[in-house]
């Protein structure tokens, strides 16, 4: 089992504070999100994890540096992103982002009122009653096929759902850690959320 960042290198005090947040806490936040987001840009789990804990050295060494012109998470999520960056170079495993065709199909086509409908926008098929979890053992397999359908997805879509729905980033805040346009970082999150939902009711159907 990977070490805690905490424990993982010298001079990590619990009382340590970036941006006037304990250090312990923001590990406890946003330690295992930010092992997700780097696994969207490197080859294995091992290699996410070994991004994430070169993030935390890199926060501990800088966190005097920061200086609140961005959030915290945002900064984090920065820093991770250039941490998995350098991890994927060594490993000779470089990709080319995903791109959005115009012609790409819409993955909710046919789901929602089309313009000018009164409840244009609106589901027209609503989500199967199957994903309102009655008990412990539901929710538990709900949380088997969330991760599965997030899998599933294309890599910066799930960077998009990680930092938007996961982690609760604002637009403005993930178009700057992905460097995306806001137009762009709209599209491609309507697809992505498109899409984890096929995914989820491609699952529940079997």
């Amino acid at each position: 089992m990977p070490l805690t960042p905490l424990a993982s290198f010298e001079g990590a005090e619990p009382e340590h504070l970036v941006g006037g947040v304990p250090l312990a806490a923001l590990v406890r936040d946003y330690h295992r999100p930010m092992v997700n987001f780097a696994r969207t840009m490197v080859s294995s789990s091992a290699l996410a994890e070994e991004a994430v804990q070169e993030a935390w050295v890199q926060v501990l060494k800088s966190s005097v540096a920061f200086e609140g012109r961005s959030s915290v998470a945002t900064w984090l999520f920065g820093i991770v992103k250039n941490t998995a960056s350098r991890h994927r170079s060594r490993e000779s495993r470089i990709r080319e982002h995903e791109v959005l065709a115009a012609d790409d199909a819409d993955p909710l086509a046919g789901r929602m009122h089309p313009p000018g409908h009164p409840d244009a926008r609106h589901w027209s098929v609503p989500p199967s009653q199957r994903f309102l979890p009655e008990d412990h053992t539901v929710a538990r397999e709900l949380v088997g096929y969330v991760r599965a359908a997030l899998d599933a997805l294309p890599p910066r879509q799930r960077q998009l759902i990680i930092l938007r729905d996961l982690i609760g980033m604002s637009a403005e805040e993930t178009s700057e850690v992905l460097e995306l346009s806001l137009e762009a970082q709209r599209a491609m999150l309507y697809r992505a959320r498109g899409n984890l939902r096929n995914q989820l009711e491609r699952r529940y159907q079997r």
